[in-house]
């Protein structure tokens, strides 16, 4: 099985930057200076690193100036001198509040830490929280919450025994003599399936090359078809049934008799 290539500047993303931190990043843009065309697509890079990270270019002889990042929990790198600057300082932003969760940060965090976000949210608990905010942490965990009185809560086998037991994390808030519980357990990691259409995959008639057919490529149907299928039935019959559109025509029109069965009346007869 081949190895994940190291990580580098071309292969990063809103969502895999978080998963670096100031070192690695600052190896990172070492290396891609190496190359021609950082230039061109320093703009592109930076614009991925800037929502995770603040950089500034600096001078390391300043010694006033280093003080002040290193005071603001900036990392100082050497770096080679362009102009007169030969140092570079990193900061990854620190999630420190509620609202700093996103879809891309959500899922590099620990359930502690969740908890912890919750707990500085000045008392909100779980229901307070913006359903936004909700919706971003139950993309990665699993979430429950349960105000009971304080002694139902921590009676012996209750609630909290039995969602510890089942790996969730607790924080507990005090609400007079009840208790809000909220247990958070993180969601299993789920390995996205690309779609495939099967469109380069099918063999051809006549072709005997099975080195150009990806017998591991597994495709996926889908899932929806039938669905919308029997919704656009459902849509247009009250239960379904396609003798429904008929019947309804044939009581608004009256059955008109087959012309060949009409009797001719000749008037010379009469």
């Amino acid at each position: 099985m081949k190895k994940n290539s190291k990580m580098s500047l071309d292969s990063l993303t809103k969502g895999n930057i978080w998963t670096i931190d100031e070192t690695e990043l600052h190896q990172m843009i070492l290396d891609a200076k190496k190359h021609d065309d950082f230039a061109e697509n320093e703009t592109h890079y930076m614009n991925i690193i800037r929502t995770v990270f603040d950089i500034q270019y600096l001078n390391r002889e300043d010694a006033k100036k280093v003080a002040q990042l290193e005071a603001l929990h900036y990392e100082i790198f050497s770096s080679p001198s362009e102009g007169d600057n030969n140092a570079i300082a990193i900061r990854k932003h620190p999630i420190k509040k509620i609202t700093d969760l996103t879809l891309e940060n959500i899922a590099h965090l620990e359930p502690y830490e969740i908890l912890s976000l919750i707990e500085k949210n000045m008392g909100t608990g779980w229901k307070g929280l913006p359903l936004a905010i909700q919706d971003i942490i139950e993309s990665n965990f699993f979430v429950d919450c349960s105000v009971l009185p304080a002694s139902t809560m921590h009676r012996a086998g209750g609630i909290i025994d039995k969602r510890k037991e089942a790996g969730y994390e607790v924080l507990e808030i005090v609400r007079g003599a009840w208790i809000e519980a909220i247990f958070i357990k993180a969601k299993p990691k789920v390995e996205r399936v690309k779609y495939n259409s099967g469109v380069n995959n099918v063999r051809l008639s006549g072709n005997d090359d099975d080195d150009n057919f990806d017998s591991d490529t597994e495709e996926i149907e889908p899932e929806d078809d039938d669905d919308m299928e029997d919704d656009d039935l459902n849509d247009r019959t009250p239960d379904g049934d396609d003798d429904y559109m008929d019947d309804e025509m044939e009581e608004g029109n009256p059955e008109i008799e087959d012309i060949e069965n009409l009797e001719v009346v000749d008037d010379d007869d009469e």
